[in-house]
């Protein structure tokens, strides 16, 4: 799948994810509670139908959003 297809959220928080930040951090910074974070990541792994963060890792890689 494609970036776009990721709400701008959504890809905040793969972003932050890939880069191994916990359900807890991505929390913090989206001003979310930890659950919203855990059925964001859960949200994200879907629409891009991968199962590990090593897959999130290097879609965000191959997408240039990891400096």
């Amino acid at each position: 799948m494609f970036q776009d297809s990721l709400t701008e959220r959504e890809q905040a928080a793969a972003v932050l994810l890939a880069y191994g930040h916990t359900s807890r951090d991505v929390a913090e910074a989206l001003h979310v509670s930890v659950r919203t974070a855990e059925a964001e990541r859960a949200r994200v792994m879907r629409k891009l139908g991968i199962a590990r963060r090593a897959e999130l890792v290097r879609w965000a890689l191959e997408r240039g959003l990891l400096r």
